[in-house]
């Protein structure tokens, strides 16, 4: 599931206690964004077994109007890893490997859907699979994102995004460039654009308009490539 070896050692120390209800904690702090996980565990009424049952991921922004929580419990086939949870909790997609009812795989992107409720109290889990047609390559071939000409490249800062990560990279406009962060948007079948302080960019100001333009991109990249010898430029994950 992705959590620090530190919890499977408190967890021991909670076992051989023998307590019949196990509750434990974990802080993640990435850049600006404070996740806190609390996982519960249960001892069988029959056995001396514990299982793993679920799991809360609470988003702390400091300001508990905007804090975010969601309950993720534990299913064959169909968990949802620690990191997993941070970037869902903090209301970004993931794309996962799922298993439907006969035991199929299938891949599909998640995202919480913090507007609505299950009649758990727990918020909805949007599933968006292939079928749905969102194809993240060609969403971000919209853009002038420089090193979407490596494939090297391209391939990493894709995974980022299947991972739900929030992206560093560099637009190119104008001859001018500019660092902003995207994150897949599979709903809309294209990307979130914010800038450095998390302030969303209106996508329709970057599009690339014309082939002509996306041509000239390409051919400023591969200048500044041979200029800087061969350098990384314009990509940060």
């Amino acid at each position: 599931m992705g959590f620090p070896v530190e919890l499977g050692h408190k967890l021991a120390e909670q076992v051989k206690a023998e307590r019949p209800e196990i509750k434990l904690s974990h802080e993640l702090n990435r850049g600006d964004e404070t996740v806190q996980f609390d996982l519960n565990f249960r001892r069988s009424g029959t056995t001396d077994m514990y299982f793993f049952n679920s799991y809360q991921a609470t988003l702390k922004t400091g300001n508990k109007s905007y804090d975010a929580s969601q309950e993720f419990r534990i299913r064959n086939g169909n968990n949802v890893g620690m990191d997993e949870a941070f970037n869902l909790v903090a209301g970004r997609a993931v794309q996962k490997s799922m298993v439907n009812g006969d035991g199929d795989a299938y891949l599909a992107w998640l995202k919480i859907d913090f507007s609505q409720k299950d009649d758990y109290g727990n918020h909805k889990m949007e599933q968006f699979s292939d079928r749905y047609g969102y194809n993240l390559e060609k969403a971000l071939d919209r853009f002038p994102i420089a090193g979407l000409d490596r494939p090297e490249d391209k391939k990493e800062l894709m995974e980022s995004l299947k991972a739900g990560n929030s992206v560093a990279v560099s637009f190119t406009k104008d001859g001018k460039e500019s660092m902003f962060f995207v994150e897949a948007n599979p709903r809309w079948r294209t990307i979130n654009i914010k800038d450095d302080k998390g302030v969303s960019v209106r996508r329709d100001e970057l599009e690339i308009k014309d082939k002509g333009q996306s041509k000239q991109i390409a051919e400023s990249q591969g200048q500044d490539k041979s200029q800087k010898n061969g350098k990384k430029q314009g990509l940060s994950i």
